[in-house]
């Protein structure tokens, strides 16, 4: 419940959720395409890279506000997924050393 779990302001437990679900949003990937050359305009071939196998639906009845906090967590989490992986950001940051930033 996360108004229980967050009351007073404790934004921290969130990470309980996000830790407890970790295990499926990696499971699920994401999509990625790129050019195969360096012109992407209307007929360009592309290479899949990832497909993504399924998505996160998050539901809080009486507050849009909760909803987008939990989606944008989520989204955080898969963005920095992203960016590791395809960008290429390998080397140790504070968020790796506190322990957030494993996949």
């Amino acid at each position: 419940d996360f108004h229980a779990e967050c009351k007073g302001g404790r934004w921290d437990r969130l990470n309980h959720l996000l830790e407890e679900v970790t295990p499926t949003l990696n499971k699920h990937g994401y999509f990625c395409a790129v050019p195969k050359s360096r012109h992407c305009g209307y007929g360009a071939s592309w290479e899949l890279v990832s497909l993504q196998d399924g998505i996160v639906r998050t539901n809080c009845m009486d507050c849009l506000d909760r909803t987008n906090v939990v989606q944008s967590m989520f989204g955080r989490h898969i963005l920095y997924r992203q960016l590791h992986q395809r960008v290429g950001l390998s080397k140790v940051t504070k968020r790796d050393r506190l322990g957030h930033g494993t996949m």
